[in-house]
């Protein structure tokens, strides 16, 4: 009689765990399945829109007429990146290099109180209203990135796209980033989605209405340098909007 309740619990038990395994194995299976397919996606995403690059940045020879702003005093059309027709680890070639010319440090806090961006001006109003992506590469030669600016900031965003001829402008804050940039080479892959796009002047959410607004006529691209607290030089390259 005990041997065969001794068997029971030992049968039961076994079940028991094959039960558990497969279950463990089918939600292996499910989420291996979505990761693969959501990696077939973005695939299928990013080598369908190439061909529809509206807007590419790859300073092949010289700097395309980026600027950097917001680190010199008394300098409000920026002064100009410098371009080095170099390669970085064989990955990054032709880029434009950008560096602080003064800190301008909060009085209360330890943070930049102005950021420094790499900015383009474009001549003619140029629409991005049809893109999905917003790319570009970026690095850095110098700076301590454990001592990054305040990402809640409201002068801390990554992007700015600016429409001069309605007065607006949307940004991509820091603090939507995944992870917290370490300054290491890195590919920047931005939605061009409404809902993780705020408003440039009070940083609320914008609606697809507002957000299309800004987009059907860019007159200015803005992309974060001044990352952190004290000095960086930052590389900027292979810029696609698509």
């Amino acid at each position: 009689m005990l041997y065969l309740y001794i068997y029971s619990i030992n049968h039961f038990v076994s079940n028991l765990y094959k039960n558990i395994l497969k279950s463990l194995i089918v939600i292996i299976l499910t989420i291996l399945t979505m990761v693969i397919f959501m990696m077939f996606y973005l695939i299928f995403i990013l080598f369908s829109s190439v061909e529809n690059v509206l807007l590419s940045e790859l300073f092949h020879l010289n700097n395309n007429g980026w600027k950097i702003i917001g680190n010199k005093q008394g300098n409000k059309n920026g002064t100009d990146v410098l371009f080095r027709p170099f390669s970085l680890n064989g990955i990054m070639s032709n880029y434009i290099v950008g560096h602080d010319k003064i800190i301008n440090v909060d009085s209360k806090r330890k943070d930049d109180s102005e950021l420094w961006y790499f900015s383009k001006n474009f001549p003619t109003n140029y629409s991005l209203s049809n893109t999905s992506i917003f790319s570009f590469m970026m690095t850095s030669l110098a700076g301590d990135f454990r001592k990054l600016n305040n990402e809640n900031s409201t002068v801390s965003a990554l992007i700015k796209i600016i429409n001069n001829v309605s007065d607006k402008h949307i940004i991509f804050p820091v603090h939507h980033l995944i992870e917290k940039y370490n300054g290491t080479m890195q590919t920047f892959i931005i939605p061009m989605v409404y809902n993780v796009w705020l408003n440039g002047v009070n940083y609320t959410q914008v609606s697809h209405r507002y957000f299309l607004d800004v987009l059907k006529n860019v007159t200015q691209i803005d992309i974060l340098g001044d990352w952190t607290q004290g000095n960086e030089t930052m590389c900027l390259d292979n810029l696609m909007v698509y």
